[in-house]
Formats: C-alpha cells, structure tokens, sequence
C-alpha cells in the first residue's frame, strides 16, 4: 500500500522541479534577449526615502529618461553615508529628591528621566538604593527579560517595560533636520543643546527648563535663519511605550499593570487605545487617527505616563500605532504622535515655539494643575464621579497620619459609616425575613400548585409582619456603587505605588507576599457568614458557607495589598456590625416573650 505513494510523490516532485527549472530559463532568456536599463537612484535621506519619493521609490524623473525627452544627465555620485552619531549625554537638569531629565547629542532630544522621590526609588539586592528611571533605552530592559527567561527567574524589570525617551521632531524646508548637538548654556535649572542644519543653514537651539515642582520640562525650539530665503519647519511630538506583552494582559478581577495605552484628549472625547485596540481598529476600518480639537496626548500605563503639553490649537493631529521593530517576539511598542502647527522662518528672522513634556506618576492632584488639566488619564471607570472625592479623602488622611495603609484603613471606616444606616437597615430586614421563615415553608407547600395564591398569601404575610421584602435589597445595591469606586480608587492611585504600610508589606500596589492578608480575609469572612441571619435552605446555605469563603480568598491572593486591606477592614467592621445588631436582637427577646407568656399566666390566676 505504501509503494504506490511513494512513487507518486516523487512524481509530482520531479514535475515540481522540472517546473522551476523552465521558469528560471525562459526568465533568463528574456533577459538576455531584452536587457533592463539600469536606474540611477539618488542617496537615500536621514529617513530612508530618496530624493522627492519615498523610502525604496526613486524619482520619477530620474529613473530612465526625462519627462521632456532630451538626453539623460550623467549620474550623481552618491553622497556618502552619513556619520553614526556616537550617542552619550551632553546635559543634564536635576531636582534633589524629586527628578532628574538627562539629555543626548543625538538630535538633542531628551534622554532618560527618573524619579529620586523617596517612594518611588529602585532598592537593589544589597539594600541600597538607585533612583527609579522609568523613562530611558528598551535594551536594558530586553536584556533582562532574556536574562530572566534563560534562567527561568522573576525579573521585574523584564515584566514592567518602559517608557522610551518623548522625541520633538523638527523638519525644515520638507526634509528631517537631524543631527549632532552641543551644549551652548548649562544651568541648575536650564540647559541648551545647538546645532545648525548643514542643507538650510538654519541655526536650531533647543532650551530645556526643569520645573523643580511638578513632573515637567518645558522645552523652547529656537529656529534662527540666517539665510536670505524664508525656511519652511513642521514639528511632532512623538511618544513610545515598549511592553512585554506576557505582563500586559491582566486577569479577570485585576487589569494589568504594565498595559502601555495610548491616550489623546480632542474636543469633549478621550480616547485610550491599547496595542490590541489599534490593529483591531485598523482591521474594522475605525480610526486611530483624531484631529479634532487635539488638547494633549501621550502614553500610559497604569501609574506612570508621558504626555506633551501645547498651547491651544497647536496640535493638529494625534496618531496612535505599534510595531516590533527590533524588539523580540514577546515585546510589542506603542507609538502616539502628535502632528504639530509648522510654519515658516523669514530670512534673517527667528521663530521659537514652546512646549511641555510631563513625565511621571499619574497623581491627580499634578494632572488636574497642568494647563490642559490631564485629570482624565487616570482610568477611574463609570464611577469617576465618586472616585475623586474618595482620592482627595484618602490624601486628607495621609496628611495627617503619613501612611498610605492607614489612609486607606481611615477611608474604609469613613465609608462603612457613611453606610451604617442602610447596613442597619439591611440587617434588620434580614432577621425579620428569618423570623417568618417557618410560616413561608408552610405557605409555599400548602399553595405549592397555585402560584397566584401563593404570592397573594406571602404578601399578606408580609403586611402583617410588617415586612418589605426588598428592604434587604434596596441598601445593598445602593451601597454597591460606593464599594465599587473605593474599590477603583485604591487600584488606580499611583500613591500606592511602592508606599510602605507595616512589617512585611512594603509596597501596597503588589500581592501580599506571603499571603497572609488574603488567608485571614478567608477566615473572616467564613466567621461572619456563621453570623448572617439568613433565610435559606440549611444545605444551600451550609455550600454557600464555605465555597464562598474560599473563592473569595482566592481571588484575593494576587491583587495589590492595598486593596486587600480595604477589604479586610471592611469585613472586620461587618463583624462588628452584626455582633452589635445580634446583641441588640438578644436584649430585645427576653422581653418580647414575657410579654406573650404574661396573659397565659392572668388566665390561670383566674
């Protein structure tokens, strides 16, 4: 059976083959007998593209003979390559204790920018510390993600990406205008890095100025031209993120951490489009592109971003994109560029144009003072409404106290307080819900083949005892809002980021590492389920009792321990609450059944 096939499949690939060879040779012959006439392509510029084309295009006046018909020119030499700019750092702004923006000779952009605040400091190995440049080149960071997935170790600094130094890009006259910059001025609190463009003449000074507050550098772009024609410039702003794509998926209770977004604010609408987002986007034919009243625009992860500040109606466009250019398979970039108004530089005249570049954690209290405010960076959800004054709450108490665990401990007792008179309520109906209970069962066997009658006794039932039955209800899903956006205020806040709370737990934006928060949790939870006043079936209830108790724990085990106190001091105070409410129950029952027994015992006196 096998020798048949065999021979069939060396069949079909000898004609295979023979096949191929054919096309070679009557490609060949073709060739001999009508030559293609060679192309001259001119140099290609800093950006690949040749001479009025694109990149890999050449002219359509030089390629072959001119459009007029006269005789071709002979070719141009091609202009050698350009030098390779060896990169290294020519300026430097520094503010103690808060951050530090470092600049390059190439193209005078900016460099890496890190965080020297105290919270956000990187602690190595040995204890010592290292400020946290969450802002520079990706290869480091590639480097140990290998390094890490070679040794089959955690590397956290293969997990969390990073943000690739924001870039202003200048053209003059329709072409890059790229180069090697000098320091011209150093200051404590500025710094200017020239150079002039060897094709216009065109003197470019760029004047970096750290402000010793925020989280921003502005940037002064002074274009002199010294020439006797007028130059035409365009500008963008771009901005890169580069993520490993293994960390950046989140779980179902938890969104990712180290998810880089691009984001853009024009007219009344925000836009946040993840890698995902985009080639989805452009699969659909949906927009990645707006220019509608562009304010500002970046990118994002959860507590940190990049972002350029403009005065109104100087961006044009926002641009979002991703590729994987040099990158391994794992790692994916996002790109967001933003278009800039251009203009022209008289001769002999100047022009200068200022920006601002924001780099840092996303406080909003920073974000809301900048000029567009950047509030809306900061993904609080449907219930934004509640989570800023429950951000601004938490601060309050962490100005007095100068703990974040605390704050949010002081904030989920304020809640729970807030609260206390549906929870009350809640209760209350719960306990006389299970007072009646015995009388329901008998009711629902007696009508259990008339389901009109049976709700029509229920209801009687109801009256008499003087029960709402959604009273139960009612308190909780009027609570579940508030839950909910403490819940997204304590994920959200960047304040948590690496914030020390007490022994073992020193950075309430991580899992707890022993997992010791979320097991108690567990227990007290199963604790105070033994103490719900509940209505239902004894098996149902009894599953309930300990599957819930578990699944709950569970879920805890990976969120951040900021999040888990909350939860834990929330359910320690409904301990308390039921506690409270069992004792009030008991001090009221010795009286309530003296009071049925005493006309029993006046009848038998008689």
């Amino acid at each position: 059976m096998n020798t048949p096939q065999h021979g069939k499949q060396d069949s079909e690939t000898w004609r295979l083959l023979l096949a191929v060879a054919l096309s070679g040779a009557v490609l060949l012959g073709w060739n001999l007998i009508f030559p293609t006439a060679p192309v001259e392509r001119p140099a290609p510029t800093a950006d690949g593209a040749g001479e009025g084309g694109k990149a890999g295009e050449a002219p359509a006046d030089k390629a072959g003979e001119p459009a007029d018909g006269s005789p071709a020119a002979a070719p141009t030499p091609a202009a050698p390559a350009a030098k390779p700019i060896e990169r290294k750092i020519i300026g430097q702004l520094e503010e103690p204790d808060h951050h530090t923006v470092e600049f390059t000779n190439d193209d005078g952009q900016i460099a890496t920018w890190a965080l020297t605040e105290a919270q956000y400091l990187d602690t190595l190995d040995d204890g010592s510390t290292r400020p946290f440049r969450f802002v520079g080149p990706v290869e480091p960071v590639i480097a140990a993600a290998k390094q890490a997935a070679a040794s089959d170790t955690e590397d956290e600094e293969g997990k969390k990406g990073i943000f690739e130094p924001p870039a202003l890009e200048l053209t003059l006259a329709g072409q890059p205008a790229r180069g090697e910059y000098t320091l011209a001025r150093a200051g404590e609190r500025e710094t200017a890095l020239t150079w002039t463009d060897p094709a216009t003449g065109v003197v470019v000074t760029r004047t970096y100025r750290l402000d010793p507050s925020g989280y921003t550098v502005s940037a002064d772009l002074t274009l002199k031209n010294p020439g006797n024609t007028p130059v035409a410039y365009d500008l963008s702003a771009v901005f890169r993120g580069v993520q490993n794509d293994e960390e950046a998926t989140g779980s179902m209770f938890m969104p990712p951490v180290y998810l880089f977004e691009s984001i853009c604010e024009f007219g009344e609408e925000f836009e946040r489009l993840d890698a995902s987002s985009i080639k989805s986007a452009k699969e659909d034919g949906d927009p990645v592109a707006f220019d509608t009243a562009v304010k500002w625009g970046g990118v994002d992860n959860r507590y940190f971003m990049t972002a350029l500040l403009a005065e109104s109606g100087t961006i044009e466009r926002c641009t979002a994109a991703t590729d994987r250019e040099g990158l391994p398979t794992t790692f994916s970039r996002l790109i967001q560029t933003l278009d800039l108004t251009g203009g022209e530089i008289a001769a002999g005249g100047e022009v200068t144009r200022t920006l601002t570049f924001y780099a840092g954690p996303k406080k909003l209290s920073e974000l809301q003072n900048t000029t567009p405010p950047m509030g809306e960076a900061i993904d609080f959800g449907f219930f934004a409404a509640i989570c800023v004054p429950m951000l601004w709450l938490m601060r309050f108490f962490f100005e007095f106290v100068g703990n974040w665990g605390v704050a949010i401990i002081l904030l989920t007792v304020f809640v729970k307080l807030l609260t206390l008179p549906l929870t009350l309520k809640q209760y209350k109906s719960m306990a006389a819900m299970k007072v009646v209970q015995p009388e329901m069962k008998k009711l629902q066997e007696k009508y259990k083949d008339d389901k009109a009658k049976l709700q029509q006794e229920m209801m009687t039932l109801y009256r008499e005892h003087k029960i709402n039955p959604l009273a139960g209800c009612l308190p909780m899903v009027l609570m579940m809002p508030i839950y909910f956006s403490l819940y997204r205020t304590i994920y959200s806040a960047v304040e948590l980021y690496r914030a020390d709370f007490a022994l073992w737990l020193t950075d309430l934006s991580v899992q707890d590492p022993f997992y010791v928060t979320p097991l108690l949790l567990g227990v007290l939870m199963f604790g105070q389920m033994k103490l719900n006043p509940s209505a239902g079936e004894a098996a149902q209830q009894k599953i309930i009792m300990y599957v819930m108790p578990v699944m709950f724990a569970g879920m805890m085990l990976f969120l951040p321990s900021g999040l888990v106190i909350y939860i834990l001091v929330n359910t320690v105070l409904g301990i308390v609450q039921q506690l409270y409410m069992l004792k009030q129950q008991q001090e009221q029952a010795p009286a309530g059944k003296d009071a049925k027994k005493s006309p029993k015992k006046g009848k038998a006196r008689a």
